[in-house]
């Protein structure tokens, strides 16, 4: 029919569902409506009003304060559910390097900064705990002839659930959040 619509209107973008037909239809509405379809699939609610992710009824990190990993999610949101359509990626491509990039930092355990700004590191074991830094300690080294090497410092993490430990360098897992690293991936 001639100005219909066309696409669900709870997903659509505001700058798409003007009242009239459009003559040219860009890649980001689609990305605009997979934002979306993410925000309902960790949420498992059917709809996400406009552009609402960041009000507390709908922001992910309050829904789920527990894990640090909704940063992420809120963070490829921010970038596809947006008001204008200059501010959202121009392809579905764009963003599926931005979910691989977050499932990678997820899988990897990629040192996450809470809403205050300190680190919170999820457990590799058991993944309900939360890693807390203990002390610093010298690890005593050797050389390949058994002679004694200089001490190497390093920070110890224990998890605050199933207590594995880990350890980082002094500079640690800070350095990495703070400069956003991405874990290395291998072929």
């Amino acid at each position: 029919m001639t100005d219909e619509r066309v696409g669900p209107r709870d997903y659509m973008p505001q700058w798409a569902d003007l009242g009239e037909r459009l003559e040219n239809v860009e890649t980001n509405f689609d990305v605009y409506m997979l934002g979306k379809l993410l925000w309902c699939m960790v949420t498992g609610r059917l709809k996400l009003p406009r552009e609402y992710h960041k009000k507390p009824l709908y922001d992910v990190t309050a829904l789920f304060p527990n894990d640090p990993n909704m940063r992420k999610v809120n963070g490829i949101l921010e970038k596809c559910v947006v008001e204008e359509p200059e501010q959202c990626p121009k392809s579905a491509q764009e963003l599926l390097v931005m979910v691989d990039d977050a499932l990678v930092s997820i899988q990897k355990g990629i040192p996450i900064l809470d809403e205050k700004g300190k680190l919170a590191l999820p457990c590799r074991v058991c993944g309900r705990g939360f890693y807390q830094e203990q002390n610093s300690v010298q690890l005593k080294a050797n050389d390949l002839q058994n002679r004694g090497a200089p001490t190497i410092p390093v920070r110890m993490f224990v998890c605050n659930v199933c207590t594995h430990f880990e350890l980082f360098a002094p500079n640690f897992p800070e350095e990495a959040a703070a400069k956003n690293w991405k874990a290395w991936r291998g072929n």
